[in-house]
């Protein structure tokens, strides 16, 4: 039984030889639309894995503040009504906003250095230097991340010039250099004291951009969440909703899907045609004296599904590598912009991609799958005619 089988895969091969033109068109239509397919799922992945990465640095809870249906300051006296609620382990008022330098755009925040204010997990992703200690508030000492760095040949010690929205110039220093660990949420920042960030912005006192809540590792945030929500003119973001709207962004980003799956579509359509094709005279012939041989029709139909499955393979597989060395060493060009929707994007910044089971197991499916019902049908056609019928009518 083993070498009965062995037998059609070898036969299988053959015909896969024999028949060059129908094998061209599907490896080809099948791997332009695998290799855009895989780099839209391999940089999505990669794109939410770093969302993780960056959603584990946030606060537990961010609370802003909301008049009129838009974001204002948020009153410092906020942060003093946030510690009152049970479950809060610590509260941490912030000022954040962007600074400009070049056509370049960059993330400003500024922390409370106070020791119980310094959120450990953005601490610890340091590749140079150190973070920013309590004796540094107010001194200009700045963290900077990897992206920033490079384009502005920054290392520990260096100085850089700010321009504030007042058109005023501002000098820091570069203390510390973020890791590429989470390349999205580090690429771009620059820390300072909130000192630093108030002068920067020209925050009035007793206002900040928002309070960074962090709740009991035995109390649930959404529970301390609709608490503090009570409080007017709130608005309650948790890590969770953060991670998720994060997601819901990469996956349903631009229109690349609707032109992935109208390729993916057109493929099918030219493996049905192709199929059809072959369904005709030379087939019909073919399969007419395998039957006078003793052929089945099960053993025809086996046929088909190999040729079928071996090309769906190869043609995926090839273009999951097509699709992994375009993420990779070209950086996802045009597709990078369209997924992560920002204006410009610096050379220098590198798409995160990340290769994962489900994805493969997607590919294969959308590959292999529409290829055997577009074969297995013509092929059950084509096996239940008639031996003699057949060959008078390939022969007509």
């Amino acid at each position: 039984m083993l070498r009965r089988h062995r037998n059609l895969f070898s036969y299988s091969l053959e015909c896969l030889k024999k028949y060059r033109m129908r094998t061209t068109v599907i490896l080809i239509a099948f791997t332009v639309a695998v290799s855009m397919l895989s780099s839209v799922f391999f940089v999505k992945d990669g794109l939410e894995r770093e969302a993780e990465m960056s959603v584990a640095m946030a606060p537990d809870i961010t609370v802003e503040y909301l008049k009129g249906g838009r974001l204002l300051l948020t009153p410092s006296s906020y942060a003093d009504a946030v510690k009152k609620i049970d479950g809060v382990e610590k509260v941490a008022p912030r000022i954040w906003g962007y600074a400009g330098i070049s056509v370049y755009t960059f993330t400003v925040i500024g922390l409370d250095l106070s020791s119980a204010n310094v959120p450990s997990s953005v601490a610890a992703t340091l590749a140079k230097g150190r973070f920013l200690r309590p004796s540094d508030a107010g001194t200009g000492a700045v963290v900077v991340g990897q992206l920033l760095a490079g384009m502005l040949d920054l290392d520990v010690g260096s100085s850089m010039i700010l321009l504030s929205e007042a058109i005023k110039a501002r000098k820091f220093e570069v203390v510390g250099i973020f890791s590429g660990q989470s390349s999205i949420y580090t690429a771009d920042l620059i820390v300072m004291s909130i000192e630093d960030a108030r002068r920067f912005f020209e925050i009035p006192e007793g206002y900040v951009t928002d309070v960074c809540v962090y709740v009991r590792e035995d109390v649930f945030a959404e529970e301390v969440a609709a608490k503090i929500s009570t409080l007017p003119n709130s608005r309650v973001v948790t890590r969770d909703l953060l991670l998720r709207g994060y997601k819901y962004s990469y996956a349903s980003r631009g229109g690349i899907y609707t032109t992935i799956w109208t390729i993916l579509l057109v493929a099918v359509t030219l493996i049905s045609f192709s199929q059809a094709i072959i369904v005709g005279h030379e087939s019909r012939f073919e399969v007419g004296l395998l039957k006078t041989f003793g052929f089945t029709t099960l053993d025809i139909i086996e046929i088909r599904l190999i040729e079928s499955m071996t090309l769906g393979l190869f043609a995926a597989s090839l273009g999951m590598i097509i699709g992994a060395v375009y993420s990779m060493w070209f950086n996802a060009a045009g597709l990078a912009d369209i997924l992560l929707g920002w204006a410009f994007l610096p050379r220098q910044f590198k798409i995160p991609v990340h290769v994962s089971s489900p994805s493969i197991l997607a590919i294969y499916s959308a590959t292999v799958i529409p290829l055997l019902f577009a074969t297995v049908v013509p092929a059950w056609l084509n096996a239940i005619t008639d031996p003699e019928i057949a060959m008078r009518r390939a022969a007509a």
